[in-house]
């Protein structure tokens, strides 16, 4: 059976029985933003940049819709209103390009190019602690009205649970090294109204805790909240994001919001017009196309995942896992793939054939192997990671050229002798001249560049994880129905047909 079940029981019984009703015609959409680092040490100017793209992204959608209300947005970030300098950039750009070719060969170019200025994000309201957001909470309940929208980015960092007995309990770290719990932040939801709809998008490490926050006090036992709650993360909750990085070109960004952003958007970070992720070819892009473009298409060590994918993670199961379960005919996780791909949404095919062909997967055990590729090497015997031919021929192509420029000039053997500090100054040009004339300097740049842009091993496992969590939500989610109770079903239908709606 293929995935319309799902639509099916996402209907009014099921919103019904979340508690939501029909949105007001005169409703209003409020945005929360929380971005920025605990400290300047930690405050990417990534963070900013997501933020200021964010807010295109806001200021665009509502631009272009008619009649609707003006929607309300609060951002926090870093230090808020304060004018020191609290944001970390690299900006390499800045550096002399004598300067830039003298850390590449002969030195480090970690760091280069670094400084300290005053974020740029306009309208920032406070600075992102804790008891700021607490505070926003306490106004919200008085402006959010019964039919409303709350949707909330976190663009920050994160840190693990601090309780092995609850490990999805992580943090967003905040603003003068404060943190919110998701347990805590689920609480804070509960200021609201009922039947409001609320989606989250966050990008920090260890994300995926805040999966969770669809139950009361985020906790699985005591039930979903009233309100529907759907969320869209980064990476689960016991792994660290990609993302964060004081470099400013954005065109170096590979991370969830880069992606996601785009897709809700139509362009990307540079303007650039994409092709539109509408799977299920109904005319508009939803949250949950944007979540599978982005897993489709950034190349880095995340394992996003969503509100319904952690739903089916505690409701659901694989055959076997009971001995009671023969009667419901469950589905295992090692199922064909000819067997597992019509089961799922369009979206969730989308990012299955959109991963086999970036990952070479083309057999029908291709979930097995996939399985198997994505298991981290263990023990003692552990084999190192391959260099890459691109790593071992621009390391060659390096060493090349900086042996013949110390021919040219052996002071260089030391960059602290003063004839190295000339090449750098007063003879710079003399210097760049000698390097860009060298016969291997356009191969070096062609494969500095092209390093740049492939996956490595951990990368590369980490798509393979991906590949496995959506056959495992398509393969759950059938044994949901299978299993047949009707309350979890029509939660689930809920869940999804929120997940699926749009700003």
């Amino acid at each position: 059976m293929k995935y319309v079940w799902i639509a099916a029981l996402a209907g009014l019984s099921a919103v019904a029985s979340l508690g939501v009703g029909h949105r007001r015609t005169t409703a209003s959409d409020h945005f929360l933003t929380i971005g920025g680092g605990y400290a300047p040490s930690g405050n990417q100017v990534s963070l900013e940049k997501n933020v200021l793209l964010f807010q295109r992204v806001i200021k665009a959608t509502y631009a272009a819709k008619t009649g609707s209300p003006k929607p309300v947005a609060d951002t926090y970030f870093a230090d808020g209103n304060d004018p020191a300098s609290d944001l970390q950039v690299i900006d390499p750009a800045s550096i002399p390009e004598a300067n830039r070719w003298m850390a590449e060969l002969f030195g480090d170019t970690n760091d280069l190019g670094l400084f300290y200025r005053n974020h740029q994000v306009p309208g920032a309201r406070d600075a992102a602690t804790a008891d700021n957001v607490r505070q926003w909470f306490d106004q919200a309940s008085k402006n959010i009205k019964s039919g409303d929208r709350l949707f909330v980015y976190v663009t920050a960092h994160g840190t693990p649970s601090s309780k092995d007995k609850k490990p999805f309990d992580t943090e967003i770290a905040l603003w003068e090294n404060s943190s919110l719990k998701m347990s805590e932040f689920s609480s804070l939801l509960d200021k609201l109204p009922d039947d409001i709809d609320v989606v989250v998008v966050m990008v920090q490490c260890y994300a995926g805790g805040f999966s969770r926050f669809c139950y009361v006090n985020g906790d699985p036992k005591k039930g979903l909240a009233k309100q529907r709650r759907v969320g869209f993360f980064a990476t689960v909750h016991d792994r660290p994001a990609a993302g964060c990085t004081p470099d400013v070109d954005e065109t170096n960004y590979v991370e969830y919001s880069t992606y996601f952003w785009a897709a809700i958007h139509g362009t990307d970070r540079s303007g650039d017009p994409i092709e539109l992720p509408d799977y299920d070819n109904d005319g508009k892009v939803g949250f949950n196309e944007a979540h599978a473009y982005t897993v489709i298409n950034a190349a880095t060590i995340d394992i996003p995942l969503t509100t319904s994918s952690e739903y089916l993670n505690i409701h659901s199961r694989f055959a076997g896992e009971r001995d009671s379960d023969a009667q419901f005919d469950l589905l295992a996780n090692d199922e064909t793939y000819s067997l597992v791909l019509p089961l799922g949404t369009p979206a969730q095919q989308a990012i299955l054939e959109g991963l086999s062909s970036r990952l070479g997967l083309d057999s029908d055990d291709r979930i097995t192997v996939a399985w198997e590729a994505g298991q981290p090497q263990r023990g003692r015997r552990r084999p190192r990671a391959r260099r890459s031919d691109t790593d071992v021929e621009l390391e060659t192509i390096r060493k090349r050229i900086t042996s013949d420029l110390i021919k040219r000039w052996p002071e260089l053997a030391n960059v602290m002798n003063p004839v190295a500090v000339e090449l750098v100054t007063s003879r710079a040009d003399e210097f760049v001249r000698s390097i860009k004339r060298h016969p291997k300097y356009a191969r070096m740049v062609k494969l500095m560049d092209q390093d740049d842009t492939e996956m490595d091993e951990e990368e590369r496992q980490a798509m393979h994880m991906r590949f496995i969590r959506v056959v495992d939500d398509i393969v759950l989610a059938e044994n949901l129905r299978r299993l047949g109770d009707r309350k979890q079903i029509a939660e689930f239908g809920a869940l999804i047909k929120a997940e699926a709606a749009g700003l």
